[in-house]
């Protein structure tokens, strides 16, 4: 009895195993029953044709990158092959050789372009651009040198101005000590000179003030500024040049045209194709 039961487990374990290996196959064969019934289920070809020509019309307006690493000419011409492969091999017998020929030699042009060598007048473009900028860069310095440089004069003026008043004051103190005698001869120390020092001072200090203030709001809105007016509609110039210049080249690089001609042109062979009922070649 022991033998029979010792000898009887490995015959049940070779049955589970065996079992989990029949299930296995089971699902391995409904898997790729169903993946039979998907591919072998009925196209649509007028639906099939709506997707693929509209498909084709966004190809045809993509933007392709010329930087390396990007969406480039080669992945967009990938894109559409694969496309035409799905298209073709789903409807079959429909899609006869004359398709196969104008696709080939549609995409036949669809080849990179060589790197462009150098554009003066893109170089032209960007010198302008430079040098405007560097004419405001410039501007700015001295407004700002001549905006510290007449702080300082203020300060300065202020300190005289302080100076002075402090004098004048001491020369009324120093007056009104010698009493009525010496306002009746006039003699004693004189004011006059020390009035209009600070009189001039104080018309300094407010001339300061007020081109201050004009610095301030010139270099703020640039108004009444025409040398950085200038300036700066040299730059809005060159900076409109250069980007012109640069999407023209893009353009060149990405043979915008050509793909668009390229998917418009399938489209409309696409459009025509008789998609009467008709068997797939064998």
């Amino acid at each position: 009895m022991s033998l029979s039961h010792e000898g009887g487990r490995p015959r049940s374990g070779s049955k589970g195993f065996s079992g989990r290996k029949q299930k296995k196959k089971k699902q391995e064969y409904h898997t790729h029953k169903r993946a039979q019934f998907q591919e072998q289920a009925p196209v649509d070809p007028e639906q099939l044709r709506a997707r693929t020509v509209l498909a084709l019309d966004r190809l045809g307006h993509q933007v392709i990158s010329t930087e390396p690493g990007g969406y480039d000419l080669d992945a967009w011409v990938r894109n559409l092959n694969t496309l035409l492969d799905d298209f073709q091999e789903r409807l079959g017998g429909r899609v006869g050789q004359e398709f196969s020929e104008l696709r080939r030699s549609t995409l036949l042009p669809l080849k990179v372009p060589a790197a462009e060598g150098p554009d003066p007048e893109l170089e032209a473009a960007l010198k302008e651009e430079a040098d405007a900028r560097e004419a405001i860069v410039d501007l700015g310095k001295k407004a700002t040198a001549k905006l510290s440089s007449l702080t300082e004069e203020r300060d300065s003026c202020e300190r005289e101005l302080k100076e002075a008043r402090e004098k004048l004051s001491k020369l009324d103190v120093a007056k009104r000590s010698r009493g009525l005698l010496a306002k009746i001869t006039g003699s004693g120390p004189s004011t006059e000179e020390a009035e209009e020092r600070v009189a001039e001072l104080e018309g300094k200090l407010r001339g300061l003030d007020e081109e201050i203030e004009a610095q301030r709001k010139a270099r703020s809105t640039r108004e009444g500024d025409q040398a950085a007016r200038e300036a700066q509609a040299r730059l809005e110039a060159a900076d409109k040049k250069v980007a012109e210049i640069q999407a023209a080249r893009q353009e060149r690089l990405q043979l915008a045209g050509e793909r668009e001609a390229a998917a418009k042109l399938l489209a409309e062979a696409i459009s025509r194709i008789d998609l009467g009922p008709k068997e797939a070649s064998s």
